[in-house]
């Protein structure tokens, strides 16, 4: 397998290849001058050109193969050696061109290969003196040289790999930055929005969670996320965003301090998370992980300080402004009574009836309120009411919950979106039942889709009773509930409560 180019190689590299045509060059003209032009000097001048032209022409990655350096150079020593012999020995013109394969294995292979190849050429160099009848110490300046290029060649071959690494390192060490940076500024995004809802006075439970899955799905599109938080009763759902892929991968991560687990964050997606998205998925989670601890902490402090001032004001509204508006109502009656003979004035009285009518049931509702201690959120009563459903089908829970209903109304809501869960179970036939909407305590809207076979709402078979009952609970907290569905294209039940 070849060995992928640092750009510093290819540049000495070009540097090497010019250096030896310059050598070939001085080469040429000094042999033509010292042997005034005989055909004999061609041969070693053949030899030295086609020694640089291969040189030239062959790829870098050739000497990046296995072995492939140490062949070139090698080849390279031995052609040059024989055009050393006939051009003069150790005084020949071209001995300076003699040193490209010994730097050329010291380029590729390092000191260690450069070394061995630099003894082969000055062993070469010394057969060659010995045998044109010159002394072996004739040899020696070359060898020296061969020395001292390899030796250079070396330490420029080390300090441009240090470069290079020290590069490679500040790219990794920038990018390890870039990527500490999106985490910080996603764990400020969620910190900022937590600084929001105190301010604007809307830190709850339901709001840390619902704001926390948005942050995480935007980052992962295409994922579906449900995020629980544990109490002495089990896990409360909290918020659940998206419709999970049949085949996404599922992660749970923990919501955890320092103490103690509070929670977890379920997460499904489309391809499985590296482990590093995991972990900053975590680092985003751990300052929610904290606002819920200190959610529940507070809760545990002010909890019963919290119910007996509800239990205070829930009585002090029953006893005083009750009665007080029921004195109101009977007035009207009477004044209402006593001008019959005045119709548009008793029309008035009428209305003005009718509000305090309409005032008294509020005050009814707000006391109901008070006197209920506040329980799980209507995401989380829908999913331990349908638990028990099994599939197929498939069941999503996906309701942008931001605040849960009233007490007064949250149980006959919860009681309607079951029915029209276990209606389309029991009798669609479909693959998937989709639970979905907007809730914001005073108002909201829920859908209850299925992919089934439909149903004529104008028809309720004989001795069933649930669309009535929905109807009637409906009804009964003021909301309005549609159901539209055809023949073999599914069923949709809305129900729809208060005003923005």
């Amino acid at each position: 397998m070849m060995a992928s180019l640092a750009p510093w190689e290819t540049r000495v590299h070009k540097t090497i290849v010019a250096g030896q045509w310059v050598a070939l060059t001085i080469g040429i003209i000094s042999d033509v001058i010292g042997s005034g032009g005989n055909a004999l000097s061609l041969v070693p001048v053949a030899l030295s050109a086609a020694y640089v032209i291969t040189a030239t022409l062959l790829p870098e990655t050739r000497f990046h193969a296995r072995f492939g350096s140490e062949t070139i150079t090698l080849v390279g020593a031995v052609v040059l050696a024989v055009a050393l012999t006939l051009s003069g020995g150790a005084g020949s013109p071209y001995l300076l061109l003699s040193m490209g394969p010994p730097i050329l294995s010291t380029l590729y292979g390092g000191l260690r290969v450069g070394l061995m190849t630099g003894m082969f050429s000055s062993g070469l160099l010394v057969v060659v003196t010995l045998a044109r009848g010159s002394q072996a110490i004739e040899a020696a300046a070359g060898g020296a040289l061969y020395l001292v290029f390899v030796l250079l060649v070396g330490a420029i071959r080390k300090l441009f790999e240090d470069i290079h690494q020290q590069a490679t390192n500040l790219a990794m060490e920038k990018e390890t930055a870039t990527q500490q940076l999106e985490r910080l500024e996603q764990i400020h995004g969620a910190l900022l929005r937590l600084s929001e809802d105190v301010s604007a006075g809307r830190l709850n439970a339901v709001e840390v969670a619902a704001d926390t899955l948005d942050t995480i799905l935007e980052r992962f599109p295409g994922s579906a996320g449900k995020l629980a938080i544990y109490s002495e009763s089990g896990p409360v759902v909290l918020a659940a965003r998206g419709i999970p892929q049949e085949e996404g991968h599922v992660h749970v991560l923990p919501l955890s301090t320092n103490d103690n687990e509070v929670g977890t964050m379920e997460l499904t997606t489309p391809e499985e998370l590296t482990p590093t998205e995991l972990d900053e998925t975590a680092d985003v989670i751990h300052p929610v992980s904290l606002a819920f601890a200190n959610l529940q902490l507070l809760q545990e402090i002010v909890g019963s300080a919290v119910a007996e001032e509800r239990t205070r004001l829930a009585r002090e509204m029953h006893d005083e402004i009750g009665p007080s508006l029921a004195s109101l109502g009977l007035a009207l009656d009477l004044a209402a009574m006593q001008q019959a003979s005045h119709p548009e004035l008793a029309s008035d009285l009428q209305v003005l009836r009718s509000n305090v009518t309409k005032l008294v049931e509020d005050v009814r509702a707000s006391v109901a309120d008070l006197r209920t201690a506040p329980g799980p959120t209507l995401t989380a009563r829908i999913l331990q009411g349908t638990a028990g459903f099994g599939a197929p089908p498939t069941l999503i829970v996906d309701i942008e919950e931001r605040r849960p209903p009233r007490a007064a109304i949250i149980g006959d809501l919860t009681s309607i979106l079951i029915e029209a869960t276990r209606n389309a179970h029991v009798h669609s036939g479909g693959s998937k039942i989709v639970v979905s909407g907007q809730v914001d305590r005073n108002f909201g809207r829920c859908v209850v889709a299925d992919d089934g076979s439909g149903f004529d709402p104008e028809n309720e078979p004989a001795g069933h009773f649930g669309l009535l009952g929905m109807k009637e609970r409906a009804g009964k907290i003021g909301a309005s509930i549609k159901f539209d569905s055809k023949t073999g294209e599914g069923a949709t039940v809305t129900v729809e409560w208060g005003n923005r």
